[in-house]
């Protein structure tokens, strides 16, 4: 797996021409679950931060519960089209059981760090494409810590559709870190500006898992305070075999260039 995924890399970054990524506004992938193909550009900095609670209630299994999550990631642009990422997340859960038992948990939940690369930067109606990778580390709470790293890979595509809509789609293969098996996700989103500087999306995402498919839908708003600060709120929803979940997230995306 080290040897496959250092090659990618390696192969993706000798093959491009650089393409300058700083754009006038901030690029942000908040709100919602997909993840845009651009990178900061050189030597940007960018923090996007957000808190979201959760619920669910599972009929088959007869539990239910709930989770609130902070979550930050952290970019900075080495080059022009390749930038680092690292994310840190806290979480708080509760599960009910039908037994009148619980479980709670708590604390450091999540550490990966990763890479993205723009590999084609379209313009107007041609698609622009890129790629990422990480690996969430094993340093983390007791109650969240897997027994091995776990990689994930992502596809990303993007491509304005009309002068008022746009499509991004995520691809992704990632493995949890217990074991081999391995769990396929994808992410079709349709963005659409509501002004100068508020902007909204609908999505629907899923994974793809042991034969099986759980679907979600998703949508939210981005509002542009100035160039380099954006604040956002997203709701989401999804019933899949007896398993109802639904979630409320707000956040913040801001940037600076450091050289």
């Amino acid at each position: 797996m080290k040897k496959v995924y250092l090659s990618i890399v390696i192969s993706l970054l000798s093959s491009h021409t650089l393409i300058s990524q700083y754009s006038e506004t901030i690029n942000t992938s908040r709100p919602g679950q997909a993840v845009i193909p651009f990178t900061t550009g050189k030597y940007v900095f960018q923090v996007q931060s957000g808190m979201t609670y959760s619920d669910f209630d599972d009929s088959d299994l007869t539990t239910d519960g709930n989770s609130t999550d902070f979550f930050t990631l952290l970019r900075y642009g080495l080059m022009e089209n390749f930038e680092l990422r690292s994310a840190f997340g806290f979480n708080s859960s509760e599960v009910n059981f039908e037994n009148n038992t619980s479980a709670d948990a708590s604390g450091f939940s999540v550490w990966n760090v990763g890479i993205r690369y723009n590999i084609v930067s379209g313009e107007g109606y041609k698609p622009s494409f890129g790629f990422q990778t990480g690996v969430g580390l094993n340093w983390v709470g007791e109650d969240f810590k897997a027994e091995d790293l776990a990689p994930k890979f992502t596809l990303i595509h993007s491509q304005q559709l009309s002068k008022v809509f746009g499509l991004t789609t995520n691809w992704a293969l990632n493995w949890n870190g217990n074991d081999n098996s391995t769990t396929g996700s994808y992410v079709i989103n349709i963005s659409f500006p509501l002004g100068d500087r508020l902007g909204s999306f609908v999505e629907n995402y899923g994974t793809i898992s042991n034969g099986s498919i759980d679907h979600r839908w998703d949508t939210g708003l981005g509002y542009l305070a100035n160039n380099n600060l954006m604040f956002d709120c997203s709701v989401g929803y999804g019933k899949n075999d007896g398993l109802s979940d639904w979630f409320i997230d707000a956040g913040v995306s801001w940037r600076v260039k450091v050289k």
